[in-house]
């Protein structure tokens, strides 16, 4: 019975007509799988990539790098405009600094914050984000060049990262060594148009303390040139309204505060800025406005002389002029060489610069001296009968702080090639976005390329016979 069926079965598969399968149908069948396994491939690397590389490049602070360096650090011959790659200061420290610089050459459409920091011993440039801060009014540097100070936040340019500590508020001044900082707490608004500042604060750096409030009633003190800590750190003088205040820090009491010991006449003169106190500590120097007729610039005729008073009596003292700064937007004094020379920065004003009242004399920085277009450093030596212009900054750079030891030593060093530090993070992104966009149309066009390969070739059957049919 079973070899009958057995039989029957075979001679059923021999009249089964043999099937004929296009060899072109296996071809695709294996085209198809590797291409999803190249493309499973494909967008697995990518992902690898991206992930990889965002965590080997997230924002940590890394060592200034190990640049050739010159054998004393000082103020560079020549100052670029960091581009758009310049490495943050955040992601690579640069280092003491030389400069913070700002102006629309620094800033862009999509930065509009940026300012730009030059190391002190290598063209080492960084940029660092500090709000809308102008440096040399809002943002300061400290003589030494390792800290930059703006509005609650204390950055050490040698790390990266930010100082825990740091006084809320308006900063005002370094004192000469840098360990002691002066602002002016936030201050209040009054309608209309009213404002005033609270109080005047000393903050110590080594103790992370604050060691000095002065009240200012409802004064208002505004950044730039109104405040300046004594040689010693211990005596502060303060420009409120047409006086100068000195106070000791030593005087104040349990809750910081302290009364000023004297109060200054200023009799139409300004405090001179950081640098205020020369180094006898006996005077201090103020900036006298006066108007001249024969200036360069007729649409600008604000002229200043730097004078020192004694902190007796507020009387100057018989001695040579220093030179006049003619058709200058603004002087803030750095500090000095000796009794006879003193270092400053001043703004130079544009062609359509126009001149402001007396009201409104104490600017808030270059935004609003309006048409300052340039800021040099300057040495004004008793007698000259120039100031003598050691730096000026290009065009499009019309903000500027200076670390104040190397401006008073003098300190200058050739500048080489630029160093801008490794590509930020983001432009890594879009590096890797980019590579990412462009392997996609180049898949597509692998896929079309074998698919006409294989659609060329000529068509081959296979013919399958049936079960048990001789092979």
């Amino acid at each position: 019975m079973t070899t009958r069926l057995t039989q029957a079965l075979r001679h059923l598969a021999d009249e089964v007509p043999a099937t004929s399968v296009p060899e072109e149908l296996f071809d695709a069948a294996r085209t198809r799988h590797r291409r999803r396994r190249t493309v499973v491939a494909a967008v697995v690397v990518v992902l690898v990539l991206l992930a990889g590389t965002g965590y080997a490049l997230r924002p940590v602070a890394l060592p200034a790098p190990a640049t050739p360096r010159v054998d004393e650090p000082g103020l560079p011959t020549r100052l670029v405009v960091p581009p758009l790659r310049t490495a943050s200061v955040r992601e690579s420290a640069p280092g003491a600094a030389a400069l913070l610089f700002g102006g629309p050459a620094v800033r862009t459409d999509w930065f509009e914050n940026r300012m730009g920091v030059l190391a002190a011993d290598a063209d080492r440039y960084r940029v660092l984000d500090a709000g809308t801060n102008v440096p040399g009014f809002e943002a300061l540097l400290s003589p030494d060049g390792r800290y930059a100070w703006e509005r609650g936040r204390l950055y050490d340019l040698t790390t990266g990262s930010t100082v825990p500590g740091a006084p809320i508020g308006q900063p005002l001044a370094f004192a000469p060594d840098g360990t002691r900082l002066v602002y002016a707490a936030d201050g209040t608004f009054t309608p209309p148009n009213t404002y005033a500042t609270p109080y005047v604060g000393v903050y110590d750096r080594s103790s992370r303390a604050e060691v000095l409030r002065v009240r200012v009633g409802s004064a208002w003190i505004p950044p730039g040139r109104t405040a300046a800590l004594s040689p010693d750190g211990g005596e502060l003088a303060l420009q409120v309204r047409d006086e100068v205040w000195l106070t000791r820090v030593a005087d104040a009491g349990a809750d910081r505060s302290a009364e000023p010991y004297r109060r200054l006449p200023l009799t139409g003169g300004r405090l001179a800025g950081a640098g205020s106190w020369p180094p006898d500590g006996r005077s201090v120097a103020v900036l006298e406005r006066s108007t001249c007729t024969d200036c360069p610039m007729p649409s600008y005729p604000r002229t200043w002389r730097l004078a020192t008073r004694a902190v007796t009596d507020a009387v100057a003292r018989p001695a040579a002029a220093f030179p006049e700064l003619r058709s200058r937007s603004y002087v803030q004094v750095l500090g000095w060489r000796s009794a006879d020379e003193a270092v400053a920065l001043v703004g130079v004003p544009g062609p359509e610069a126009v001149d402001r009242p007396e009201e409104h004399d104490i600017a808030w920085g270059p935004y609003h001296e309006l048409g300052t277009e340039a800021v040099e450093l300057v040495l004004l030596r008793r007698g000259a009968p120039a100031p003598e212009v050691l730096l000026r900054t290009p065009a499009g750079i019309t903000e500027l702080a200076v670390a104040a030891d190397l401006a008073v030593d003098g300190d200058v060093r050739p500048s080489g090639r630029p160093d801008y530090g490794p590509p930020p993070f983001w432009l890594v992104a879009l590096w890797l976005l980019g590579a990412a966009a462009l392997a996609v149309p180049l898949l597509a066009l692998l896929r079309h390329w074998r698919g006409r390969r294989t659609g060329a070739r000529p068509p081959r059957a296979v013919t399958r016979r049936g079960p048990g049919a001789p092979g």
